[in-house]
């Protein structure tokens, strides 16, 4: 074997050598630990149904289709799912309806465009929990108002409980609302509301109940709260 044979021979001993005692630089990388989630927000969009009854001689009794509206709740991480503990982080309703009356000898149409919203609160102003597939309430969803206009055309317009002849100003100060327990699809995905007491009023003279469902928009991975 030649002295040049030799030499290379040596070359690579010595530098498998040093492999084996140098560290690799990648020897004590580590990959970025995967995020957890801590808690979910969903985002949902809502379509509702208005039940209305006690109407000025039940003329305007009826159920109304209302919406879109949205409700954001946060959830506990339960097995990388919305599960456990629950809340409302924020309500808004938008109920925009037309109530036409007749009688005999009076017609009378009231146009309400209306918001209904629940005032935010840092750690969300309802609270219950999840089993299975049903969101149960422990805690009213709180400082619900309702803002906007009507406007009455007819016989009946400031008479019997009815609001008065053209515009005015409709407002239900902020009040707490018992929410009836949501109805989760398995994925969490859609959920629906049984109808729900939600004010009574003298002018216009009404008692008003929501049913609702929704649709998820998005969920997001969040940390975990302040809140107790």
């Amino acid at each position: 074997m030649t002295s040049r044979r030799l030499g290379a021979l040596g070359a690579l001993g010595i530098g498998a050598a040093l492999s084996a005692t140098l560290p690799s630089k990648d020897l004590g990388a580590q990959a970025p630990a995967a995020p957890t989630c801590e808690g979910w927000q969903v985002d949902y969009t809502l379509a509702a149904s208005l039940e209305l009854s006690g109407t000025p001689l039940g003329q305007g009794d009826g159920i109304y289709p209302v919406g879109p509206g949205t409700i954001v709740l946060r959830f506990d991480d339960i097995d990388g799912q919305p599960g456990g503990r629950a809340k409302v982080m924020s309500y808004e309703m938008h109920e925009a309806f037309k109530v036409v009356s007749k009688t005999l000898f009076w017609a009378t149409t009231v146009t309400s465009d209306n918001t209904t919203r629940a005032s935010p609160e840092a750690c969300g102003p309802a609270e219950g929990s999840v089993a299975g597939t049903t969101l149960g309430w422990t805690r009213a969803l709180a400082s619900v108002r309702t803002d906007g206009t009507l406007f009455c055309s007819g016989s009946f317009c400031g008479k019997f409980g009815a609001p008065p002849p053209g515009q005015s100003m409709f407002a239900i100060p902020p009040h707490p609302v018992a929410f009836k327990s949501f109805q989760f699809s398995a994925d969490k995905k859609t959920f629906a509301m049984a109808s729900t007491f939600v004010s009574k009023t003298d002018m216009p003279k009404q008692t008003a109940h929501i049913a609702i469902s929704g649709r998820e928009l998005r969920r997001t991975c969040v940390p975990k709260r302040g809140c107790p």
